[in-house]
């Protein structure tokens, strides 16, 4: 009887053990200045991935976050967060860490402002495309 107790103990100890998701890899995080482009957004111009621009979807420019990269971004001041697909790259001023479209700069309450204080948060884990999370880890480390 002992040893049926301690055959299912070490079963469901190893069970347990295999359930549990892969080492959860490092997020990538920035903080600093969102900025958002409200002019020239009429779907005519073109992303750097292809796409034409899309003021009313949740997108962003970044210069160091790989090209589809899903991400949070946090509005610091208000606490509001949105999520974004990087589809682009920028921003142009090298005091902005993000370039938000219309539509996410109003989910994260800085469409009066123009900017914000913000924190974006790319998770590896979060990313269904492979390469993008392979980019987001080597960029983690």
């Amino acid at each position: 009887m002992r040893i049926l107790i301690f055959t299912a103990a070490c079963l469901l100890v190893a069970g347990t053990a295999l359930a549990q998701p892969n080492s959860s890899k490092p997020s990538v995080d920035q903080q600093g200045q969102a900025s958002y482009f409200n002019h020239g957004q009429d779907g005519h111009s073109r992303t750097a991935n292809g796409e034409p621009v899309q003021p009313d979807r949740n997108t962003a420019a970044s210069r160091t976050l790989p090209l589809g990269t899903n991400a949070t971004v946090t509005n610091k001041a208000t606490g509001q967060s949105t999520q974004v697909h990087v589809n682009d790259r920028g921003p142009v001023r090298k005091d902005r860490v993000i370039d938000l479209s219309r539509k996410a700069a109003g989910d994260v309450g800085m469409s009066k402002t123009g900017t914000a204080p913000v924190v974006v948060r790319a998770d590896p884990n979060q990313q269904s495309d492979p390469t993008v999370k392979r980019k987001l880890v080597e960029q983690a480390k």
